[in-house]
């Protein structure tokens, strides 16, 4: 589990490097616009798909060995899914910048995320992003 987390934490500190296009025809961590990128995050999470979640949001930085390790602990740490979702809370700075906590849930454990969030205008950019099971541990990011 640790490792998990481990992982997860880290993909949001290369969501702002610099990205390449991928055969998917998208760059990781940027969306047109706000609701794709709330829509990419809450179904991959949902679905319990956190390889998904990775090669969206952490720029291609885990390996794919790595993907499969995540994928197989996640599965093992949720293995009902995580079919509920809500957003926690949303700090709005100046220059169209965000922070979201959101939650995921199934009827005993829970998930939390963390996103900082530039809107460009013309692009929304996933700066950060960064997961754990521990609220303390994400809400220390506010």
């Amino acid at each position: 589990m640790k490792h998990l987390i481990a992982v997860l934490a880290l993909a949001g500190a290369f969501a702002a490097q610099p990205a390449t296009t991928r055969a998917q025809d998208f760059i990781p961590g940027v969306f047109d616009t706000y609701e794709d990128l709330a829509e990419a995050m809450d179904s991959s999470i949902m679905a319990a798909d956190i390889t998904a979640t990775l090669m969206r949001f952490d720029g291609g930085v885990t390996s794919e060995g790595e993907a499969i390790d995540v994928q197989r602990q996640f599965t093992n740490l949720f293995p009902d899914g995580l079919p509920n979702a809500a957003l926690v809370r949303q700090v709005k700075y100046s220059g169209g910048l965000s922070r979201e906590l959101r939650m995921y849930w199934n009827r005993t454990k829970y998930l939390w995320v963390s996103v900082l969030i530039h809107d460009q205008g013309d692009r929304v950019v996933a700066i950060e992003f960064s997961t754990n099971t521990d609220y303390d541990t994400i809400a220390g990011e506010f």
